[in-house]
């Protein structure tokens, strides 16, 4: 099972099963993305992660997505896009 420390109280945090399951879904579109491609990829999905001391729940984005939205992040604001 993964854990992180929580960055609120320093408590221990685990992750959820999935990004969609019951009500806890969490996704964050990028601000330069526009158009029907960009529409159709979709939003980026990050976990729900709960912390056991206090109950904060935060959405993380993978680290493998992250590295990608990095990236894509730097090529858009080299391009003058931003």
């Amino acid at each position: 099972m993964e854990t992180k420390r929580c960055p609120m109280c320093g408590g221990t945090m685990v992750k959820g099963k999935n990004y969609q399951a019951g009500y806890a879904r969490y996704f964050w579109e990028a601000p330069w993305k526009h158009g029907l491609r960009d529409a159709i990829k979709g939003p980026t999905h990050a976990y729900p992660w709960l912390c056991l001391d206090c109950g904060a729940v935060i959405p993380y984005v993978d680290e493998k997505e992250l590295q990608k939205i990095r990236e894509e992040y730097e090529r858009v604001k080299l391009e003058g896009r931003l």
